[in-house]
C-alpha cells in the first residue's frame, strides 16, 4: 500500500505501509500535521503540489494557497448558513471528486465540505460528539474515514453523514491505544481498497505505522522505527 506524507517544507515523501520507499525514513522531516506552527500544520495538497489548502487562526478559518505552499494565501468565507468554525485541525481532499472535507469543535464539531471547483461551500454536519484527529478520502467512492481520540474509525459517505463506527481500541496494539489524543504525537490516515493505513508521527518522524484490515477485522503494526 503505497502513500505519500509531507515534508515540513511541503516535499511529497514516498511510503508503504512497511516503511518508507527506498529505506530512507527522512527523519526529522515529515509534516505532522497538527496545529504547530514550527513543524508544520494540517495541510490538503493536490497531486500537482500546485494548490493546498490549510486553516488559519487556529482553526477559526479555510485558506487556499492557489499557488500551493508557500505562495500566497486566501481566506476563505464561511457563509452565514454554516455553523462557525472552532478549531479544526484534521483536513482530507477526494481530488478526484473535488470535494474538500475537514473536521472542527471538540466534541460538538462539524464535518465541512468545500467544492474545490466551483468554490462553494456544500454543507456541515453533526459530528455527534465525535473528535476526529485524522481523516482521509476514499477516491473510490467518494467517502470519507477518520480516527477520533477514542482510537474509532468512523467513515462517512460523501455527503459527510456517519455511516459506520468500529472501535479500534481493541484491535490495534496496548501502545496505540493511548496515544490518538496524545499532545506530542498525531495520527496520519490512508485508506485504500478497504485497507486502511494508520501512521503515528512523532516530533516531524514516522514511529509506527498499523495496517488494519476492515473485512477481516485484523490490524498489524507492520513498520516500527
Amino acid at each position: 500500500m503505497s502513500f505519500d506524507l509531507l515534508s515540513t517544507d511541503g516535499r511529497r515523501l514516498p511510503w508503504t505501509n512497511a516503511g518508507p520507499k527506498g529505506g530512507n525514513p527522512q527523519a526529522g522531516q515529515v509534516r505532522d500535521g497538527a496545529m504547530n506552527v514550527e513543524e508544520g500544520g494540517p495541510v490538503a495538497l493536490d497531486a500537482t503540489g500546485r494548490e493546498a489548502y490549510t486553516f488559519g487562526g487556529n482553526g477559526s478559518h479555510l485558506v487556499w494557497m492557489p499557488r500551493g505552499l508557500g505562495g500566497p494565501q486566501q481566506e476563505l468565507t464561511l457563509p452565514a448558513r454554516l455553523p462557525r468554525m472552532s478549531w479544526a485541525s484534521t483536513i482530507a481532499w477526494d481530488t478526484r471528486a473535488g470535494v474538500l472535507a475537514f473536521a472542527s469543535g471538540r466534541g460538538d464539531g462539524y464535518f465541512y465540505r468545500y467544492d474545490t471547483r466551483r468554490h462553494a461551500w456544500l454543507g456541515a454536519v453533526p459530528l455527534r460528539n465525535r473528535n476526529l484527529v485524522a481523516l482521509a478520502s476514499d477516491a473510490a467512492n467518494g467517502s470519507f474515514f477518520g480516527i477520533t481520540d477514542q482510537l474509532e474509525l468512523v467513515s462517512y459517505d460523501a455527503q459527510g453523514q456517519e455511516q459506520r463506527m468500529v472501535p479500534l481500541a481493541g484491535v490495534l496494539p496496548p501502545h496505540a491505544r493511548t496515544m490518538a489524543g496524545s499532545l506530542d504525537a498525531t495520527l496520519h490516515l490512508t485508506v485504500r481498497d478497504g485497507v486502511a493505513a494508520i501512521v503515528k508521527i512523532s516530533r516531524a518522524k514516522v514511529t509506527h505505522i498499523w495496517t488494519y484490515a476492515m473485512a477481516s477485522g485484523i490490524a498489524q503494526l507492520t513498520y516500527k522505527d
